[in-house]
């Protein structure tokens, strides 16, 4: 009998400890931000001796699960360098937990972590920057050219594949390139590379690299400084002031700017037309250019509390620039010699641009908002001075003057909440844009034109992501109207207005195969032509050779498929892409003279387009390698001179960065890159390559930083194109000064990185602008 009781009694306590643990606790991780939270510790403990019960990390995407009871317990969550959190498990879903930064936690700690440096987080490529070779880099734009997938062309930044990308640093969009060398390398934590960027983005937005810097430490008053010195071929200077007040929830940021620089180009072109003649125009002509640069920002912040914030900026800049051009071209026909040109060109403009936007940031409960408004007004007045000297035609000195306004005004607002396994977003999206665009040069053969454009665009979407245990996927919807009102003298040209109406889908699964993570994706995009492509203006550029822009461009729709592929330092991407509608530049004849041509866009036919790419990122001790190697293949043909031609030749790129960590914790860098010949839309490239060196010392806990640069060592970045349309082929080559040398000069005192959450609206249409 004492047996069988105490046989009840133990199936008693096993059915009742089987009852307990049964249940399943979740929630989701996230920082300051609401960005997830990844890799932290999340532990529950039994009451009241806090016992260990049961543990886990928390997902890239900031989830966790953790089996336990529901009964005297309570989940403790920890990070490096926030504050630790205890929640109650009254509730088998705890819900989104935030996560408060502490700085204090932070002062005798450094984080070694063996996170790869870089992986695939759902719907982008990660690459980590802090406690990283990149960290040392100089500035956010060195550290973009060393990113998988991305490309630094002198000073602009591509997606492989993709073009120029929208860019984001804690989620408010870059609006001109400066704003990358004000950003500090040391400062930034990862950077997102979104190669196929869902229904949340404009259609028009190809690729988007986000860049998330590293948590702020301390409060009060701060500022940053930077200094730069160099020489190309001109001596060249930039100073920066940043500042910063932070108290409590308050938080106030500015920035000051001034740059100097002057720069010369030397180019050679030679045209041939094929008609019943052959006209050969030869020109050889030397730039110089000189721009000053006048910028400054002030923004405010506040958090009044985890759940809600708000806030605004104001940023301008103010840019004038001179360009005088000095060429000499001459004509033959059939190899005789018919005209010689001697030309002085010399252009005045100043751009002046203002932006002023705002956002709030709310969430209730499980609820979250996020709306953005922006007002946005450019104007840029050019006047143009011509002195053009002929040996058998009548010289021509005159004047051109354009002026341009456009005003954007633009609202966005997303609601967004964890729904089943993932997460469920949908917002809506509007902007209004009106440009005019006056040209005038009271010359016989330059007609003048007085544009305007308005432009209305409504955009709604929505999307779903879940998981089903190690399987991520997402898909989304948007829809986009837009109404396009094109004037000329006042007077409405209904073949050039438009009206559009289009659904953009995209879905992405995301998979782990063993050790691999793998990710598919397809999406529709659109690319909608710029304004300055759209306007009737036909600009002077010498006597037998005109440019203007094209009312009648079409957008261009492309339809991406997408497989990512990563495991440990081996990152793999292939990318197909169908083109329609490609807007790409041809050379036609101006009016009913062959020997004058007329450059601007033109919509061409359809073709298909492969991209891939395989970047290696091994570790040897003190030396960091990173080999990146990549291919774009373009299945296009065209007629030149009454035959089809293929131009399908692939361009390879290569590159090949070196980081090697000297004694006294010095950092050297030396960086190589390669792009081959072969061909793009209708040009064919030639190849072109590059060697850098760069030396960074930080003084004083990482007050003080020197960064010695010298970009292109060898003098080698040079270009050269061969430009085929109808019966023309143009060769090109552009000389530049892109060997320099600088030294940049940091100082940081107690500075904290503002907490500024907003987004922006209408940026695609800022880009256009």
């Amino acid at each position: 009998m004492k047996t069988l009781r105490k046989t009840l009694l133990l199936l008693c306590m096993l059915a009742s400890s089987f009852g307990l643990s049964a249940q399943t606790i979740s929630g989701k991780l996230v920082d300051e931000q609401n960005q997830p939270l990844p890799y932290a510790n999340v532990v529950l403990l039994s009451l009241p001796d806090s016992a260990f019960v049961s543990g886990t990390i928390s997902g890239e995407d900031g989830a966790f699960k953790l089996e336990g009871t529901l009964k005297k317990q309570i989940v403790r969550i920890s990070s490096i360098g926030y504050n630790t959190v205890y929640k109650s498990t009254q509730s088998a879903d705890i819900g989104i937990v935030q996560l408060q930064w502490n700085a204090t936690q932070l002062g005798e700690v450094v984080v070694k972590g063996d996170l790869p440096k870089t992986r695939i987080k759902d719907d982008a490529l990660v690459t980590t920057i802090q406690n990283s070779p990149l960290a040392h880099a100089g500035t956010a734009n060195d550290v973009l050219g060393h990113v998988p997938g991305v490309i630094k062309n002198g000073e602009s930044i591509e997606v492989l594949g993709k073009g120029s990308p929208i860019i984001y640093i804690n989620g408010r969009q870059v609006r001109n390139a400066s704003e990358l060398d004000q950003l500090s390398s040391a400062s930034i934590k990862d950077v997102e590379v979104i190669t196929m960027p869902g229904a949340q983005y404009d259609a028009s937005v190809n690729s988007v690299i986000r860049i998330k810097t590293v948590k702020p430490v301390g409060e009060g008053f701060g500022f940053n400084s930077r200094t730069v010195l160099g020489v190309a071929y001109y001596i060249y200077g930039l100073e920066e002031l940043n500042f910063n007040y932070r108290k409590n929830g308050f938080d106030l940021f500015g920035m000051l700017e001034y740059d100097n620089n002057r720069d010369r180009q030397n180019n050679t072109m030679v045209q041939n037309t094929y008609s019943k003649s052959l006209i050969n125009q030869a020109t050889s002509s030397r730039r110089f250019n000189q721009s000053q640069l006048y910028a400054g920002k002030l923004g405010m912040n506040y958090m009044f509390d985890d759940r809600h914030s708000l806030g605004f900026i104001y940023d301008f800049s103010y840019r004038p620039t001179t360009t005088r051009n000095d060429s000499y071209t001459s004509l033959s026909v059939d190899e005789l010699l018919e005209n010689e040109l001697t030309t002085a060109d010399t252009t005045d403009m100043r751009n002046r641009q203002h932006l002023v936007s705002g956002y709030y940031n709310g969430s209730w409960g499980k609820w979250q908002l996020d709306v953005n408004a922006d007002v946005l007004w450019n104007n840029q007045d050019k006047d143009q001075q011509v002195n053009e000297m002929a040996t058998d035609t009548d010289n021509r000195i005159f004047s051109t003057d354009n002026q341009v306004d456009s005003r954007l005004y633009a609202a966005k607002a997303v609601v967004s909440r964890p729904l089943w396994n993932g997460k469920l977003s949908f917002g809506t999206e509007w902007s209004f844009i009106r440009r005019t665009d006056l040209y005038t040069s009271q010359e016989s053969f330059i007609n003048d034109s007085d544009t305007k454009l308005n432009e209305d665009n409504g955009a709604g979407f929505v999307e779903l992501s879940q998981r089903f245990g190690k399987v991520t996927a997402m898909v989304g919807f948007r829809y986009e109207h837009m109404d396009s009102r094109y004037y000329e003298g006042g007077k409405k040209m209904e073949e050039q207005s438009r009206t559009y109406d289009n659904l953009f889908p995209s879905v992405m699964v995301s998979f782990p195969i063993r050790d691999v993570r793998m990710r598919v994706n397809y999406t529709r995009k659109i690319t909608r032509p710029a304004f300055s492509q759209l306007n009737g203006n036909v600009q002077y550029i010498n006597r037998y050779t005109y440019q203007s822009g094209n009312p009648y461009l079409q957008p261009s729709y492309r339809d991406y498929v997408s497989l990512l592929t990563n495991y440990r330092w081996l990152t793999v991407m292939l990318d197909y892409a169908h083109v329609s509608d490609y807007i790409m530049s041809v050379y036609t004849q101006y009016g009913d003279d062959p020997e004058v041509a007329l450059l601007q866009k033109q919509n061409a036919k359809s073709y298909h387009e492969l991209t891939g790419m395989v970047n290696i990122a091994p570790k040897f001790g003190k030396y960091h390698p990173v080999l990146m190697a990549g291919v774009r293949a373009q299945l296009f043909d065209m007629v030149f001179c009454g035959e089809t031609v293929k131009l399908d030749n692939p361009i390879g790129i290569f590159r090949f960065n070196n980081a090697y960590n000297l004694p006294f914790d010095a950092w050297l860098n030396l960086d190589f890159s390669w792009r081959t010949k072969g061909n793009a839309e209708n040009m064919y490239l030639e190849d072109t390559w590059q060697c850098d060196l760069g030396l960074y010392k930080s003084f004083n806990n990482d007050k003080w930083s020197v960064k010695l640069q010298c970009n292109d060592l060898f003098s080698t970045a040079n270009s050269g194109m061969v430009l085929r349309s109808d019966i023309r082929e143009i060769t090109m080559k552009k000389v530049l000064d892109t060997r320099n040398f600088s030294v940049t000069v940091r100082y940081k005192f107690n500075t904290a990185k503002s907490k500024y959450k907003g987004t922006g609206a209408g940026d695609s249409q800022k880009s256009r602008m």
